[in-house]
């Protein structure tokens, strides 16, 4: 991932919901990896950002008291 590729506070703002609790395909994992409970887990998205000459948008899971995790980069396009 390149270093532009963080999350920001701007992304975070900016981010909407894709999945949220047992609507996540992963969130018995989530819950045995990580904890909680999965109607508190979600899958954000960020709002779309140029990275490297290419539309790009941040996903990832995310658990109120717990954290953010597996921060992946998607390639949405140029």
């Amino acid at each position: 991932m390149s270093d532009q590729a963080k999350l920001s506070a701007k992304l975070i703002a900016g981010s909407r919901v894709i999945a949220k609790g047992r609507r996540i395909r992963d969130v018995r994992r989530l819950v045995a990896t990580y904890g909680g409970q999965a109607a508190g887990w979600s899958k954000k998205s960020s709002p779309p950002v140029e990275i490297d000459g290419e539309i790009c948008e941040l996903h990832w899971y995310e658990h109120h008291g717990i954290g953010r995790f597996e921060i992946k980069l998607k390639r949405c396009g140029s």
